[in-house]
């Protein structure tokens, strides 16, 4: 964001100056700004590959339809939602059935439900799900919710270590997480389209340091609640 702040007002400034007409440039050329943030979320390895390869490929399709080089913007986006949600879930069906994956017990994450395991997988396409997290040991994870809505709560959990980072992507997706009152909440992402509220620091003591949960989210067309 600060790279993007300097940009525009290094280009507003050239144009007061009349050394470039920026308008007619930023029109043409923003869509370019999505694919520079998705680049370096994917090197700076913040947020999941899916949200950043989805921000990328909304931010070329964009370009290449300024450029006039596609058509339409639609017409090409949607199969590529349906190839990478096919690649995905192929990525998280291998995790599951991989032999060398080691199983909870073997990695000290205790036998039960999903919802009961020190990490967190969830994803809620095209549908809703209801995810409710009782692990005393929580250390993170990841869900995705596309073109679909998520209820994750939290509140029955506690952060093992007093620190925890959870992955969140919303593309034309709602996600609504609860936390317990004493955990603070970190979060890190810029929506795109979209919007994520925090309704915690309402009730949160600066004084008081709870175990910290950082939630890394990717936010496209959608939006991420935080509550407790």
């Amino acid at each position: 964001m600060g790279v993007i702040f300097v940009v525009v007002g290094g280009g507003l400034l050239l144009e007061t100056f009349n050394i470039i007409e920026f308008w007619p440039l930023l029109n043409m050329w923003w869509p370019s700004l999505l694919i520079v943030i998705a680049l370096a979320k994917l090197v700076t390895r913040s947020g999941s590959v899916f949200g950043n390869g989805m921000l990328f490929t909304v931010g070329a399709l964009l370009q290449l339809g300024n450029l006039d080089i596609i058509n339409g913007f639609w017409s090409a986006f949607w199969p590529i939602v349906l190839i990478l949600i096919g690649i995905s879930m192929l990525v998280d069906r291998k995790k599951k059935s991989n032999p060398f994956v080691k199983s909870s017990t073997a990695s000290g994450e205790g036998e039960g439900l999903p919802y009961e395991e020190n990490r967190l997988e969830a994803n809620a396409i095209f549908a809703g799900n209801d995810v409710r997290v009782t692990s005393r040991n929580f250390s993170g994870g990841e869900a995705n919710a596309i073109f679909g809505g998520m209820d994750i709560d939290m509140r029955s959990a506690e952060i093992q270590d007093n620190l925890a980072v959870f992955k969140c992507v919303a593309l034309f997706g709602g996600v609504e997480l609860k936390v317990p009152p004493h955990w603070t909440i970190h979060v890190k992402g810029t929506p795109i389209f979209g919007g994520i509220e925090d309704k915690t620091q309402r009730f949160r003591d600066s004084n008081v340091v709870g175990p910290t949960l950082v939630l890394d989210a990717t936010v496209i067309f959608g939006s991420i609640e935080i509550s407790t």
